[in-house]
Formats: structure tokens, C-alpha cells, sequence
């Protein structure tokens, strides 16, 4: 799930697709279980939205050690055995922890739609193996389309038969193994679902966060708009528009002493007097160049769908400048193939502009996390016409430190 992997696959083929929601029981500090739901009801104002069944954009807010950030491992860990697990070494754990350790199996479930097909994906495992894996399709109704139990297919439709000449690996996702032996009459619902788990990006693994230079590294974000005009285009769009004083970006080409070809942005500066003047990323501040760095991968995010989980992506971004990154995701006229956006931060304010549809709220009590969205409140403590982040910054809602 690095920048430089998913830039150099960007491909804007990808149909249009979404989570409705997902969920873990066992994983990390969650004993009981999470459930994240971006699916929205018949009373969510059309202007959170914009007519579609489900949120485009999810905030998780909690205090520190509240396990806000298990909840994004937890999708990032489904998207990645899903699809890369088959390349796991023999033994090598799945790439989760269960409630402090325990040796009970944990569940994992994702609830998703593909090209206006309905699927959902079940998973049940410890850290070491697969007890039991399902896939579902909902046409009219929810049918299994393969089971496995084990290392060995339970079930399947008659369609998946070729499936049965498929060795399991007991580490190993069935859509990652099954892609492996690239046979004729696999279904091409194993595909898709692989294609679309492939595309989630961000900075986060199954196992914590990524640190900014091993993801969004400058070298491969010049490279990338170097060869893409309108990532270029879009990046240098939102920079100017960010108030940083910056008029323009150029990239500068050279050979470095490997006589390898790559690409410095220099970035123009208008004075007062009219006059310009042009600085290197040196000069910069760490958030424009935070910004630089990421902005190529929002594009491709939103031109492709998927999601793009970012833990802490208001780090090093001034607040205003939050609801501009937010409303990527929101605006169907730029992000056309609903991508879906799953952050967490710690700015407060942040909570007044998502709402209570859009806030998801995790809190933890004698070492156990549990979440909840706003809406999921009973009563009328939350208002549109009340701010949310007075009632959060007083601890009425839960979720918040105790200095």
C-alpha cells in the first residue's frame, strides 16, 4: 500500500465501487468487536449524500491509545490478505493480533459493491492460520459462492469448480491462490473483488503506521507528475490554492551520479513588488511538502475509486485547509468514481464539518475499545444547529483524553 506501488499501477479503468461496512471481533485492543459503517440512511440530509447509499468520506476520532487506529489496521489487513497473503512464507503469521494475544480465533467481515453487485467477505483465523473463509453475492438474493474450511473447499457454485484443483495454504487468502494458477473458468468475481482490494492505499499496513518518507517519498511523486499532467495539474491547483505563496511548480530534470534521470520541483514564489522568486523543497515548509508528496496518490485514488486510509492526515496541515482535502472526496463532479476516504485525526473541529453521519467515535475502558457513530447516539444531545466539537471537547460524547 506504498505511493510509489500504486502510481506506477494507476490505471482509471476500475468501475465504480464502494464499502457499505466492515468489522473485526478479537483484533488488537477490540474484544468485542467494531463495526465501521459508511452505509447511509433515508434520513441523511442529501447534502452529506449527494443521493448515494453510502458516506464517500469517514472520520474516526478517539484520545490517544483509544484505538482509532486499530480500526483502519483492521480494513487495511483484510485488503491485504485478501490480496497478497499467497505470497506469505511458510509459517509466516497472517499479519494480526487478537485481544492482548489470546489464542481464541478472530473474525473479520467486509460488506462491499462491485459494478452494482453486492458482495460480502467473511474471515475467520487465528494468527497463524484460516478456520474459515466465505465469499457472498447478493443478486436478489444472498448466495455463497465458495466456502472453505480449513485447507479444504466446503463449498462452492457449480461455476467455481475448477477451484477444487487449487492446494490452500493455511496463511493464504483463497482469492490470492486461486489468481496464482490463472485458470480458464475461474470466476471472474474473484477478480474483481482482487482488483478492488488491490487499489485501497494510504499509509497505513496491517500492522501500524508507515512513516511519510517510506510512503509518500518526494522522488517518486516527482517522477510520477512528471509523467502525468493532469496529477501534476491538480496537485499545483490545491497548493496555490492553499494560501502558501506558491505561484507555480516546475520540475527540474537531472542525472544523478548513478546516471539514473530525476525530477526536483522548484517551486515559484510572487513577491509583492511582482517579481518572482523560485525555491527548491528545502525551503518549503513541511506541510507544503507533506501536501506535495501526497497529493499525487489523492489523485489517482480519486480517479481509480477505492479507498485511501490516512491515519493522522491533518498532520502537518493547518485546519482550514482540512475541509478543502475532505471535500475531494465529496464533490461527485471530482470524484466521480466514489472513492472512499477513512482518516483519523486529532484536530477537534474536524467533527463540526464531517457531522454526526460522518464521525465515527472510539473510546476504550479497562483496556477494551468499542466505537459508535454520532448518529448511533440516542436523543436529540446531537443538532444540527449544536456544535459537535463543544460537546466532544466537554466530554459529553465520549471519545476524548483525560489530562
Amino acid at each position: 500500500m506504498q505511493t510509489r506501488q500504486n502510481l506506477a499501477r494507476f490505471d482509471p479503468k476500475l468501475e465504480v465501487s464502494m464499502i457499505y461496512s466492515f468489522g473485526a471481533t478479537n483484533y488488537f485492543s477490540f474484544k468485542e468487536g467494531m463495526e465501521i459503517s459508511f452505509e447511509l440512511s433515508a434520513k441523511t440530509p442529501k447534502s452529506i449524500s449527494n443521493g448515494l447509499k453510502t458516506s464517500t468520506v469517514l472520520g474516526v476520532k478517539g484520545a490517544n491509545a483509544s484505538g482509532k487506529t486499530n480500526v483502519l489496521k483492521a480494513l487495511s489487513f483484510i485488503s491485504r490478505f485478501i490480496t497478497k497473503s499467497f505470497f506469505l512464507k511458510e509459517n509466516e503469521e497472517l499479519g494480526f493480533k487478537s485481544y492482548f494475544t489470546n489464542e481464541n480465533p478472530s473474525e473479520f467481515y467486509v460488506d462491499f459493491e462491485l459494478d452494482s453487485v453486492r458482495y460480502s467477505y467473511e474471515l475467520t483465523a487465528t494468527s497463524k492460520k484460516v478456520i474459515r473463509e466465505a465469499i457472498y453475492k447478493k443478486l436478489q438474493r444472498k448466495t455463497l459462492l465458495v466456502e472453505r474450511r480449513n485447507n479444504k473447499i466446503a463449498k462452492r457454485i457449480e461455476e467455481l469448480s475448477a477451484i477444487d484443483l487449487v492446494e490452500l495454504k493455511s496463511n493464504a487468502s483463497l482469492v490470492s491462490t486461486v489468481l496464482q494458477y490463472k485458470l480458464k473458468s475461474t470466476n471472474s468475481d474473484i477478480k474483481k473483488i482482487s482488483e478492488y482490494f488491490s487499489s485501497f492505499s494510504g499509509n497505513m499496513t496491517a500492522l501500524g503506521v508507515v512513516p511519510d518518507e517510506y510512503v509518500f517519498d518526494q522522488g517518486s511523486a516527482s517522477e510520477f507528475y512528471a509523467t502525468n499532467d493532469e496529477a501534476f495539474e491538480f496537485t499545483k491547483k490545491i497548493l496555490r490554492n492553499s494560501d502558501l505563496g506558491i505561484d507555480d511548480i516546475v520540475l527540474h530534470k537531472f542525472e544523478n551520479p548513478a546516471g539514473k534521470t530525476e525530477h526536483l520541483p522548484i517551486f515559484r514564489h510572487k513577491l509583492s513588488d511582482g517579481s518572482t522568486r523560485h525555491l527548491t523543497s528545502y525551503d518549503q515548509s513541511s506541510g507544503t511538502m507533506a501536501l506535495y508528496r501526497r497529493l499525487g496518490i489523492y489523485w489517482c485514488m480519486l480517479v481509480t475509486g477505492g479507498v485511501l486510509m490516512m491515519d493522522e492526515f491533518d498532520q502537518n496541515c493547518h485546519p482550514m485547509l482540512l475541509p478543502q482535502l475532505i471535500d475531494l472526496f465529496q464533490d461527485p463532479s471530482i470524484n466521480t468514481k466514489n472513492a472512499q476516504f477513512l482518516f483519523t485525526a486529532h484536530n477537534s473541529d474536524i467533527i463540526d464539518y464531517l457531522g454526526k453521519y460522518r464521525t465515527i467515535l472510539v473510546g476504550k475502558e479497562s483496556g477494551e475499545s468499542f466505537s459508535y457513530r454520532l448518529d448511533q447516539i440516542p436523543g436529540d444531545l446531537i443538532r444540527n444547529d449544536r456544535s459537535i466539537a463543544a460537546l466532544y471537547r466537554e466530554g459529553k460524547i465520549g471519545g476524548i483524553p483525560r489530562i
